[in-house]
């Protein structure tokens, strides 16, 4: 599906991970610290948190990624955690239930869209965890949303 996002403030962390299964690790400490710094912070309702990759190719291991977050308000900055507004965006999106093993072939089918559909990809890709680990015991059961923003 096509839809906008809108404009979001949100508090991040940049990093490199060894491969994937440094992602939760990655996630949830990025939110302790924040939440260290801003113990009253509140995430927006619903909850709006993605992960982007930030090498501009696919890669298995030493991925560059940023965890991004929405909140209410802007925060106190740490030496990892900082703030800011991303503005609205128009994003192909595309929702993969299961193991994000299988992440891959969602992708694919996302980026042959956009390419039939003469878009062109105006940023990065976003992971949105819709559920996963934290609410779901099969990973058959978890749903991941892959936006793409476009122009």
């Amino acid at each position: 599906i096509i839809k906008e996002i809108p404009e979001h403030t949100v508090y991040y962390k940049d990093g490199k991970i060894k491969d994937f299964s440094e992602i939760t690790a990655f996630v949830l400490a990025a939110g302790s610290e924040c939440a260290k710094a801003n113990p009253t912070l509140k995430c927006v309702e619903p909850n709006y948190c993605y992960l982007n990759y930030l090498d501009g190719e696919y890669k298995e291991t030493d991925i560059s990624i940023r965890y991004v977050e929405a909140v209410t308000e802007t925060g106190v900055e740490t030496e990892n955690i900082k703030f800011t507004t991303i503005p609205k965006a128009k994003c192909v999106c595309i929702q993969h239930k299961g193991s994000y093993a299988n992440l891959r072939s969602s992708y694919n089918t996302i980026i042959r869209y956009i390419e039939e559909n003469g878009l062109k990809i105006d940023g990065f890709p976003r992971e949105c965890y819709i559920d996963g680990c934290w609410n779901k015991e099969n990973e058959e059961d978890y749903l991941t949303e892959i936006q793409f923003p476009v122009k």
